[in-house]
Order: structure tokens, then C-alpha cells, then sequence
């Protein structure tokens, strides 16, 4: 079906090894085309009646060159969906997040998006984290007692540590567990999780939260996939921070899903 068993034939070949050759390279040709048409019709049909920019040529020709050998049915709907953001938002993805996504297979995509539908984004910068729990300072009268921590099972959300390594060495997470400076007493901690705002007033002195933090290419993936909350996630991230904290949602927040 390759055009590459001429020699696995018991009779001799009719047409020369050029002509194979060239016969081959028009069936990859066309297998291209339709790749890219296909590619282009869900990202028309995503687009609804946002208003289009004009792509960048240089990224065009890139996206195109790269897109043309996407055949999975499923990627070629992450392929579209970067189309769709960079029409209505010229600039939105970079280089290199299409070379990522290049060589990303169809499993370690779903591994991302697994994990961005549990990325929440807290403190100064926006960028998303992974929050996996709390980290309690034992206080002055707990004689003897060190930092206790309370994590969140991951892999009960299908991203158990093998997941978050697949996501360390396609460079979309940071190595390393991080844990925040201690949260104030005296404002409200703004937590936003898949559109959702949370206002996390700490009860007592001493609690860090624990998290992995996303790199700026997966950031930038994350937003592409837009917002899609994962609710048992949310209930036990929720169930989780009530041990430490008052926890109560902001009216003024908005859910913005994409397709």
C-alpha cells in the first residue's frame, strides 16, 4: 500500500523504480492535500462568526508544512484548533509550539490535555500550574512536629507521575515540584481554575502550596485547548483547600470554553 513491495512480487515489476518512485511520491502528494483540507474545514466549521485576522505568511507556510503530514483524525483536530486561534488571534502560537506539536504523538496530546483541564493559575502571573497540595508549617507549640504535607492522588485524574514526566521531557512542564511562599493572612488569595475564580482566605500561619509549574510552551498549549474543567478534580482540589482555607467563588468570574 506504500508502493514499496515491487520485491516482495514473485513476477518482475512492470514499471521501473523511478516510476515507483514518482507514483509513490503523487499518492503522498495527495494524501497531504487532503490532509490540510481536512485540517482547514474543522477549523472553518470551529470558527463560527468570530472575527478573522491574517496569519502571519511565514507561520502560514510553517503551520501548512508541518500540518500536511498530520493523518490522525485526532490531532488533525489540535491542528485545527491552532488555525482557529491563529486567525482570530494572529500571534497567539509560536514556532515552537507547533514544533512540539509536530512531534507529539496522539497519546502524550491526550496526556496534555488531561493535564490542562487540571491547570489553575494562582498568585502574580497567570501563568498554570499543576497544584498537587498544601504544605503546613508545624507551628511553635507542635514540639516535634516537622512541615506536614497533604497531596492530592494524581493518578485518580488518569496523570499519575509517569504522565507528569511525559509532559517534563516534551519540555511543556518544569522538572521540578515547587512550593509557594507562605500565603498571607491578610488578603485573599485568587486562585482561577478553567474560568472559575476562587478566593482562598488561610486560616492559620504557615501553609505553602505545593505545585508543578507549566513552561511558557505549555502555557501557551494549555491556552489553546482552552477551558474544559475536570469536576472530580475540582471537588477534591476544593476539598482539599477547605482544610486550610475559607473558600468562596467569585461572581465575577467567567467560563470560556472553546471548541
Amino acid at each position: 500500500s506504500h508502493g514499496l513491495d515491487a520485491l516482495l512480487q514473485t513476477d518482475p515489476p512492470a514499471k521501473s523504480a523511478l516510476e515507483r518512485a514518482q507514483l509513490r511520491d503523487q499518492r503522498r502528494q495527495e494524501q497531504r492535500q487532503k490532509n490540510l483540507e481536512q485540517i482547514l474545514k474543522l477549523a472553518h466549521s470551529a470558527c463560527r462568526d468570530e472575527t478573522a485576522g491574517e496569519p502571519d505568511q511565514d507561520w502560514l507556510y510553517r503551520f501548512f508544512d508541518m500540518a500536511q503530514d498530520i493523518h490522525n483524525s485526532s490531532m488533525q483536530k489540535l491542528w485545527a484548533q491552532v488555525m482557529k486561534r491563529e486567525v482570530t488571534n494572529p500571534g497567539s502560537t509560536s514556532m515552537k509550539a507547533l514544533k512540539v506539536l509536530k512531534d507529539m504523538s496522539p497519546k502524550e496530546a491526550q496526556t496534555l490535555q488531561r493535564a490542562a483541564s487540571l491547570a489553575c493559575s494562582f498568585g502574580g502571573d497567570n501563568s498554570k500550574k499543576l497544584l498537587i497540595g498544601y504544605k503546613a508549617h508545624g507551628g511553635i507549640f507542635n514540639f516535634g512536629k516537622r512541615d506536614t504535607t497533604s497531596n492530592l492522588n494524581m493518578g485518580s485524574f488518569q496523570l499519575p507521575y509517569s504522565s507528569l514526566l511525559v509532559l517534563i521531557e516534551l519540555g511543556l512542564l518544569h522538572s521540578t515540584e515547587l512550593e509557594s511562599g507562605e500565603i498571607g493572612i491578610e488578603t485573599p488569595l485568587i486562585l482561577a481554575y478553567q474560568g472559575k475564580n476562587l478566593s482562598l482566605q488561610v486560616n492559620t500561619k504557615g501553609i505553602r502550596l505545593l505545585y508543578y509549574r507549566f513552561t511558557p510552551t505549555g502555557n501557551e498549549l494549555c491556552k489553546l485547548l482552552g477551558n474544559k474543567p475536570n469536576s472530580q478534580y475540582y471537588d477534591q482540589m476544593l476539598a482539599l483547600l477547605n482544610q486550610k482555607f475559607s473558600v468562596s467563588t467569585e461572581a465575577s468570574s467567567s467560563v470560556n470554553y472553546t471548541v
